[in-house]
């Protein structure tokens, strides 16, 4: 069962929420050192990054923090498969492009 702040957007927390959710999440992404992970342990990691972010961000607005903490979001989602470079972006807009002429 989820806590009832799991139902909130951040933005909504008050401050005393906000600094135990980042110490709570936190804590789970220390835990998170694993080797072996598997596609959906990297998707769940890259989420927990990018909640951290933005607690950071509502908490301290510390951009230094904040980026290194969305970077390593994007990173999981690339360690896990997921390819977020411009070239393959270009590759499926042109595919798309590709369809909707035929």
């Amino acid at each position: 069962m989820q806590h009832p702040i799991a139902r909130r957007p951040i933005s909504n927390l008050s401050d005393e929420e906000r600094e135990k959710a980042f110490d709570l999440l936190n804590y789970l992404s220390t835990l998170s050192v694993d080797e072996n992970y598997t596609l959906l342990d990297y998707i769940q990691m890259a989420r927990l990054e990018y909640a951290l972010g933005e607690l950071e961000y509502q908490t301290t607005n510390d951009t230094e923090k904040v980026i290194r903490h969305f970077r390593t979001a994007l990173q999981h989602l690339e360690k896990g498969g997921f390819d977020l470079s411009i070239s393959k972006w270009t590759e499926l807009v042109s595919l798309r492009t590709k369809e909707d002429t035929e």
